[in-house]
Parts: structure tokens; C-alpha cells; sequence
């Protein structure tokens, strides 16, 4: 089995992250619900994994993070939590759904003025274009990667043009964390969301929110959070009341343990993946394909084959036992830009624990196909 999806989820897990969640698993509590020692040992070790996640992205005690169940809820606390009416919101055609169906919502009820910018020939978003838009803007709304083409923002300069025009910053780190360098103190982002199963090698069902502390923010689930038992939140403080409910100890421990690990390697996964995107992309141009991916620091590469369906592509591969994802990617406006909203496209996604050979097989398979037509 070759697994390339992992712009997806990640299918490497180290050892570490299974044996946080198995210890958690074998030691069951419930943090902030009670004092005895096994829930108080579950509240110090989820405190452990949110300073070591802000320590690794760069953030300071101005900043707080907000553990989530996915990137998506994270990104809907932060756009729907900070909206309060009537801001203009500018965003990209380069978006995830996690962030466009949240923004068209608020627009199609007349709650913000939204900004959509186009992408250039190379599919990438225009500063210039960002400077621009910046000029009326309140909020930004941008992705570090596009989720079908791994095409890059900039983060650090356009978080210099969003703090120069007083403009809030907020980042979906769904494909960039930790590809890319994030450093959301010195890049001047206000909140970043990012899932905890992708590059950071945790499991499903978490993700998390990096806030600053002093922001606005309303919550998006009110129940119980351990802190105060009154009917309503008498105050509202990052992160205490967002995180209603009986936190995902047991993924919040495993998530701190995969990006540990994920750092510790960080310098040799980036090596190898966009060494292996890059042979990748050689190996399409070699057979003719058409590939819509022109940076690689992600691992993200799409591309179709002459007119073929890209489901008919990702299936015959699925029979190889080669496993790839195919379709609209949930990003339907990148499509549109690219042309393939009827053929979608095939997307390879290269992990930490890819290899030479398994270019090299699955570039085989794509090229008895194309000597098929």
C-alpha cells in the first residue's frame, strides 16, 4: 500500500502520539470537572500541549489556543466569533470551504461586505492586489497553502500590510503548519487555525484556534466549562470559555506529542517532501500530464490526464492499492480558476514517511494509463 493523501490526514503516526493517546485511554478523567488527582492530571497536561503548541508557532503569553475538534471549527469560531456586523471582509478564491461557506453565510445575510481576490497565471494571490484591498478592509481571511494546487502566501508580509491598515489577520493553517515558517507574533496574525492530524501527526477529531487573549471573541458552543456554574458566562476569557464541554484529553495529549515529534524532524520532512513533489512533477511533465502545482514546500501536487475523469485516474490507482484523493477538494473557486470544475483534478499528497520508490511506482501506473489512450 502507497498512502499520498495526506494533505487529508496524515498516515504516519509516530510512536509517541499513539502511546499518549493509548495512556490516556488507560487512564480516563475528565479535566476541570473535578479535584481529584487523575482530572487535575488531565488539566496539566492539556495546559502542557497549549504552551508547547504556542511555543512552537511563535506566539507569546499575548496569545491564548482554543482546542477545537477540527481546523473547520476552528475557523468558524474565528470569523463568526469576531463578527459583529457591517465589516468588509476580504478573502481569496484560493480558500478551503472551511472558510468561503462561513464568509458567503454572513454575506448572503447582509452581516459583512466580502472581498473575493482572483488568482494570477501562476495561481497565487497578489500582493499587490492584497495592498489594495487592504485600503477598506476590517478582516483578512487567507490560507498559508491552497488545498489543491499548495500554491503559498506570503503570511509575513501580508500580516505587515493587515498591521499597517489596522486590519484584523486571521489564518487557516489547514495546509501550511509546519511546512511552511509561522511565527504568528512576529507575522502579526490575530488568530490561526490549524488541525491537529495533518503535518502535525495527531489524530482526528482535533484541531485548535491560536487567539489572542484581548480580542472580542464570542464563543460558538455555551455549556459547561468547569469554571463557573452559573446559567450564563459571567465573563467571557480566551481560552476558558470556548471550550464547552469534555475536552478530547486523550487527542489533545497525542496532538502535543505528534508536533514535538514533527519539529524535532521538521528540517528533514520539509527536505524530503518537496524533494519528492518535485520528482513528481517531473515525472507528469515526462508523460504528458497536465499539472496545475507549481510549488512543492507543501507536498501538494494536482494534475489530470488528457481528458480522463479524475475519479476514473484516483480509482485505478485505488486498485494498485496506491491512494490519492480526486474531485473538487472542497475548494470549487480554485476549479473554476483552473478549469476543471466538470474533470476535477487528481491531488498527490507527499508525507514525512514517502519514498524514492514510491514516486517512482505510482509514476509507472500514471503512464501505463496514459499508454492505455
Amino acid at each position: 500500500m502507497i498512502y499520498l493523501d495526506n494533505a487529508a490526514t496524515s498516515h504516519f503516526k509516530p510512536k509517541t502520539v499513539l502511546d499518549a493517546l493509548n495512556y490516556d485511554i488507560l487512564h480516563s478523567a475528565n479535566a476541570g470537572r473535578s479535584g481529584h488527582d487523575e482530572a487535575i492530571k488531565k488539566s496539566l497536561a492539556i495546559e502542557s500541549a497549549r504552551n508547547t503548541l504556542l511555543h512552537l508557532l511563535g506566539a507569546d503569553n499575548d496569545y491564548s489556543i482554543i482546542f477545537t475538534k477540527n481546523c473547520t471549527e476552528a475557523l468558524n469560531l474565528a470569523i463568526f466569533g469576531v463578527i459583529k456586523g457591517g465589516e468588509t471582509v476580504v478573502t481569496s478564491k484560493n480558500e478551503h470551504n472551511s472558510v468561503l461557506r462561513p464568509l458567503y453565510r454572513l454575506s448572503s445575510e447582509g452581516k459583512i461586505n466580502l472581498k473575493v481576490l482572483s488568482q494570477d497565471k501562476n495561481h497565487k494571490i497578489d500582493i499587490n492586489d492584497i495592498k489594495e484591498a487592504a485600503k477598506t478592509a476590517d478582516i483578512f481571511v487567507f490560507g498559508g497553502a491552497c488545498n489543491v494546487t499548495g500554491a503559498t502566501l506570503d503570511l509575513e508580509e501580508v500580516g505587515s500590510i493587515a498591521k499597517e491598515n489596522n486590519v484584523l489577520f486571521i489564518v487557516d493553517g489547514a495546509q501550511c503548519v509546519p511546512y511552511l515558517d509561522v511565527s504568528v507574533k512576529n507575522f502579526g496574525i490575530d488568530m490561526l487555525a490549524c488541525p491537529g492530524h495533518k503535518g502535525l501527526h495527531g489524530i482526528q477529531g482535533t484541531g485548535f484556534l491560536v487567539a489572542r487573549k484581548d480580542l472580542p471573541l464570542v464563543p460558538l458552543l455555551f455549556g459547561g466549562t468547569g469554571t463557573y456554574s452559573s446559567d450564563v458566562l459571567p465573563n467571557i476569557e480566551i481560552p476558558d470559555s470556548f471550550e464547552a464541554g469534555t475536552q478530547f484529553s486523550g487527542g489533545i495529549a497525542a496532538l502535543e506529542a505528534g508536533a514535538k515529534w514533527t519539529y524535532s524532524k521538521l528540517d528533514f520532512i520539509k527536505k524530503n517532501i518537496d524533494r519528492l513533489a518535485k520528482s513528481l512533477l517531473f515525472n507528469l511533465a515526462d508523460i504528458g500530464a497536465t499539472a496545475y502545482s507549481f510549488e512543492t514546500n507543501c507536498g501538494v501536487v494536482a494534475f489530470n490526464i488528457k481528458g480522463l475523469d479524475s475519479t476514473y485516474v484516483a480509482d485505478i490507482l485505488n486498485d494498485n492499492k496506491i491512494y490519492v484523493r480526486a474531485g473538487l477538494h472542497c475548494a470549487p473557486l480554485v476549479h473554476e480558476h483552473l478549469g476543471t470544475l466538470g474533470q476535477g483534478a487528481v491531488r498527490i499528497s507527499v508525507g514525512c514517511d514517502n519514498t524514492d520508490k514510491d514516486i517512482l511506482v505510482v509514476s509507472n501506473v500514471l503512464e501505463s494509463i496514459v499508454r492505455k489512450l
